[in-house]
């Protein structure tokens, strides 16, 4: 029972973490400016913590499982890196654009969406199959 709510409080906050990822990069990709702001205190206050909650219920189940010596794990936890390290750079290019011009931020933000949807379904693939 324990394994299951842990695994149901992973999946929402994975849920509401990659909404919050792909509310920047649209908004990136077609700026309004009247809502970057907004998405700053909203990543700030939700998005991130929901990512911390996140890979902390990741963790309990790695270890409810006892999956840490399981090569897919160490390639999701990879995934699950890079996947962090591009809410990083999308919320530091919202940043900036909120400091710039906020026209220029959708020229070098069209790959954000994708790379993260090919980053998301590798971490599905690897935990669906588990190779």
């Amino acid at each position: 029972m324990i394994y299951e709510l842990t695994k149901i409080a992973h999946l929402v906050s994975l849920f509401v973490w990659i909404g919050g990822m792909i509310a920047v990069a649209l908004a990136l990709r077609y700026p309004a400016p009247i809502h970057m702001q907004p998405l700053i205190t909203y990543d700030r206050t939700v998005t991130t913590p929901a990512m911390v909650l996140a890979l902390l219920f990741g963790i309990l189940l790695g270890v409810q499982g006892g999956w840490f010596a399981s090569a897919w794990l160490g390639a999701k936890i990879l995934l699950v890196l890079a996947l962090s390290g591009l809410h990083g750079a999308l919320v530091g290019k919202l940043r900036r654009a909120i400091r710039e011009d906020s026209s220029e931020a959708n020229s070098s933000s069209r790959m954000y969406l994708p790379l993260g949807f090919v980053i998301l379904a590798g971490i599905v693939m690897l935990v669906t199959i588990k190779p």
